[in-house]
């Protein structure tokens, strides 16, 4: 749904309202029949109006300022006073984001009608990271930016996880854009550029700075306006919602990100736009790597005076450090690096280990059994043991 066509409705309401009334027209791409109205109230306050059951409550949320959810019996108009949920923006300079809130909700009651508090739940917690959005969106820089950062999280650290998510660290301002224990990683991206040269602009001097663990990597994304091309901004976010779909945690997390980072369902239209990937590489920054850094400096100091650095990285020179053109095995191993460990003992329990004991003449049988994969032998023997001594009261390991 257009935002315009949202905009243009509300704008052809007739904006003479009685006190404690609202006047509303039907929703646009709804049949007339569903009775959802959008209206304004006596101080042009806009409204999404979903008729409600006499039993309807409404749907538990976040607290979300300017954003209110009630259910209510309403005079729209000449019309008798009818029971709707009402989605109302309190806060007029939040306009454009409560058109986009209302066309999701729209939507959803277009492409499959469903219980209407669950829906309405769904939609308002997530929204509880976008409703503050600024209303200018990211800039060009920002986007492909943030592209690339979503292309190296989908398909360099598949499958998305809380480890992968928590490891996305660009978005709390941190040095590096992922980050755990064994690895960092600075995601590169921009457009190609006119005369065909492959660099990247790096801000500052701590980007491509040694992490105080692990070793450091460069990801580098290239990307080209292409009408014919299947990828997008909107794209890369939608498949990862539908990845995460059904685990509700994650997705608050990620959209948590997105919302961090300044990426708004608000602004959905400028983030349209195709791009083709003309070219995706992972770079290990290491010894003698063209890069500058405070130790590039006598003493590891900056010329007093000196501030702002930034600089241009020419990818060419930067090719004898260059370990992977593509996902594939480089990948897998960061990503497996990621994963805590599946030696380590659990107290959930899975596998199953029986064992036959002999314990003072007596044929007895344990079950053991752990979450981990792979639990090491002598910490089953330590297991076994314990629960030996402690039935039978008896000194001594017995025989297994």
């Amino acid at each position: 749904m257009i935002a315009a066509d949202l905009e243009a409705v509300w704008g052809a309401i007739d904006q003479t309202v009685r006190s404690g009334d609202l006047a509303g027209r039907p929703a646009p791409v709804l049949d007339k029949s569903h009775g959802v109205l959008l209206a304004l109230d006596q101080d042009q306050r806009r409204h999404v109006l979903i008729p409600a059951g006499p039993e309807d409550d409404p749907p538990a949320r976040p607290t979300t300022k300017g954003l209110g959810i009630a259910v209510d019996e309403l005079r729209v108009g000449e019309g008798a006073p009818t029971r709707y949920y009402d989605v109302a923006c309190r806060d007029s300079s939040m306009n454009a984001n409560f058109t986009a809130v209302a066309a999701e909700i729209l939507e959803e009651l277009a492409a499959e009608p469903r219980e209407v508090r669950d829906m309405l739940e769904r939609i308002l917690a997530r929204w509880r990271w976008f409703w503050e959005a600024p209303p200018s969106g990211l800039s060009d820089t920002e986007a492909v930016g943030l592209f690339g950062e979503l292309w190296f999280l989908e398909f360099w650290l598949d499958p998305i996880d809380v480890h992968t998510l928590t490891a996305w660290t660009g978005p709390g301002a941190d040095r590096h854009d992922f980050k755990w224990p064994a690895a960092s990683v600075e995601v590169k991206a921009t457009r190609v550029r006119t005369d065909g040269a492959a660099a990247h602009r790096i801000s500052s001097l701590d980007q491509l700075e040694d992490p105080a663990k692990g070793e450091l990597y460069l990801f580098s994304l290239r990307v080209s306006p292409d009408p014919i091309a299947t990828h997008s901004l909107n794209g890369s976010v939608a498949r990862i919602r539908q990845s995460l779909s059904g685990r509700a945690e994650l997705l608050h997390l990620f959209d948590e990100r997105l919302e961090t980072l300044g990426y708004s369902p608000a602004h959905q239209d400028r983030y349209d736009a195709p791009l083709r990937v003309v070219a995706e590489e992972l770079y290990r920054v290491g010894t003698d790597f063209p890069r500058l850094t405070k130790d590039s400096f006598a003493g590891g100091a900056v010329p007093t005076g000196v501030d702002g650095i930034a600089y241009s990285l020419d990818l060419v020179a930067c090719a004898p450090w260059r370990v992977a053109t593509a996902p594939g095995a480089r990948s897998r191993e960061l990503r497996q690096s990621l994963t805590p460990s599946t030696r380590r003992c659990s107290s959930a329990f899975r596998p199953t280990l029986r064992l036959p004991l002999t314990i003072a003449n007596r044929d007895v049988r344990y079950q053991i059994s752990s979450s981990s994969e792979a639990i090491p032998a002598a910490y089953l023997s330590r297991v076994v043991a314990k629960l030996i001594l402690a039935w039978s009261g008896t000194p001594g390991i017995p025989s297994v």
